[in-house]
């Protein structure tokens, strides 16, 4: 349970999101060009309507298994036995969304436009139940599953060029990213033999878990409820193309959420682990050294892409997505917002058995969004829908920091910021410049490399405390 074993997960964890971001990177300019704003929004809102199905699938069972299973992780036939008993709990959920899945098809209206298509997403269920990929996340077997990933990203990557050529193609598009979840899923079972003991014979009681489950399952419904039901309620409200175009708008936002979160995802085991120990100080100093991480990463990422929205939206997307630009750059101060929340509701909080503070916060932050949604997305479309996402996530931010206080030595974190503030501020000018005197389609290239060199080099001089520790460590290194 070494300092330097975690900092590995973490950089395995970024890495295997690193590739699922430059795959995105290849693969999103050429299928937004192919498919059009249309068919994009069709798969998009497909995916969508299927992501409230894999919440009732996934009933709360991942949280829930990765805090728990991490602390019996040392014992076999303990783990195998919790393990066991999540899984049956997990297909019986499974057999519910599929019900209820069914029943939507047959009954409600606007899906029978969609119905070959979202039988294809939803698809993707059944391998995400039998991948128990919460079981590796709390063994922090971050090697397998960084391994396992690109595989399968290379895979879809052949696929997609292979298959997809013209907008009849659409449903191919929506195949391909099913193939992937299938082949990590099976691979995922395969594998659990080195940790789960299937052959012997226990008694299971797997309706202990059942309450503590219930409660992640409303706080993950009702997260999914306020990131999802933007783009839901875009398709119901302004059709496939409006879906298409905030799909465009926010795909670079969530790549970085992605990577922001894969830093901080490989926490939950740990704070879980010392949580148990009641080891107070080492569960302090990883959560402020976290924060500080995120600030640092996450500002300068909200306010850079808000410079380069243009030439980054025109160069993977088209001009067909110029809309998406003005949406994306009022969206960008979530990536801040997400990345706080994602520090407190899920790694804090649940490490400490406080999900009910987390629940709170995104129940509010559901009422937010449906309630702005509603009302913006009538009269702004696209806009409203952004506007109402950006509220809505300040508000869950807001909240949470506030139930959050005792965690966090608030000096350091402020120190961080100004110099965080500071370095970006000047960054932002470098780039602006940069943009200014180069005039090529990859000048956000330039900008990008630009403004990353001129703020590390700030947070060095700032002598902010990451920066200057990570500098060390490239030093001793080489030394």
């Amino acid at each position: 349970m070494s300092e330097k074993s975690l900092k590995k997960n973490a950089a395995l964890n970024m890495i295997k999101v690193l590739m699922s971001l430059l795959f995105p990177l290849i693969t999103f300019p050429y299928s937004s060009r192919v498919l059009g704003p249309v068919y994009t929004g069709k798969v998009n809102f497909a995916q969508s309507i299927v992501s409230y199905f894999s919440l009732v699938a996934a009933l709360g069972i991942t949280s829930y298994g990765v805090r728990e299973a991490a602390k019996i992780r040392d014992d076999k036939a303990q783990l195998s036995v919790f393990t066991k008993e999540i899984l049956c709990i997990n297909i019986f959920s499974m057999v519910a969304a599929y019900i209820l899945f069914a029943l939507s098809l047959i009954f409600v209206q606007p899906f029978f436009d969609y119905r070959k298509l979202l039988c294809i997403c939803a698809s993707s269920i059944a391998f995400t139940t039998i991948g128990v990929d919460w079981l590796y996340t709390a063994l922090e077997e971050f090697k397998y599953i960084t391994i396992r990933s690109i595989i399968f990203q290379f895979v879809s990557l052949a696929l997609l060029f292979l298959t997809v050529h013209s907008q009849d193609d659409y449903m191919k598009y929506a195949a391909i990213n099913v193939i992937a979840c299938a082949g990590s899923g099976i691979c995922n079972f395969i594998h659990t033999r080195r940790f789960i003991d299937w052959k012997t014979k226990v008694r299971l009681s797997p309706c202990r878990h059942l309450k503590p489950i219930l409660s992640f399952f409303a706080m993950t419904a009702a997260i999914s409820i306020y990131t999802v039901l933007d783009t839901t309620m875009l398709g119901f409200i302004k059709g496939d193309e409006s879906v298409g175009i905030y799909s465009a708008a926010t795909k670079i936002n969530r790549i970085v959420i992605m990577m922001i979160s894969a830093a901080t995802s490989v926490l939950l085991p740990r704070l879980s682990y010392y949580a148990q120990k009641e080891n107070k100080e080492d569960f302090a100093r990883l959560v402020n050294k976290s924060f500080c991480f995120i600030l640092a990463l996450s500002v300068p990422c909200a306010v850079g892409l808000a410079l380069l929205a243009k030439p980054v939206i025109l160069l993977l997307s088209g001009q067909k997505y110029a809309d998406a630009i003005p949406v994306m750059q009022v969206m960008n101060p979530v990536i801040v917002f997400i990345g706080i929340s994602g520090l407190i509701g899920i790694q804090i909080f649940m490490a400490q058995r406080k999900e009910k503070l987390t629940l709170l916060s995104v129940v509010l932050g559901a009422v937010v969004n449906f309630t702005l949604n509603s009302f913006f997305i009538p009269k702004y479309g696209v806009m409203g829908a952004g506007f109402a996402t950006l509220i809505a996530e300040f508000c869950v931010t807001f909240i949470q920091i506030i139930f959050a206080v005792k965690y966090f030595e608030w000096k350091k974190v402020f120190v961080c910021l100004a110099q965080v503030i500071a370095a970006t501020i000047l960054m932002a000018l470098c780039v602006v410049l940069v943009l200014r005197v180069f005039h090529s389609r990859l000048s956000f290239v330039v900008a990008v490399f630009v403004g990353g060199a001129v703020y590390s080099i700030l947070l060095i001089l700032f002598k902010n405390s990451l920066a200057v520790e990570m500098l060390g460590k490239v030093l001793r290194r080489n030394k």
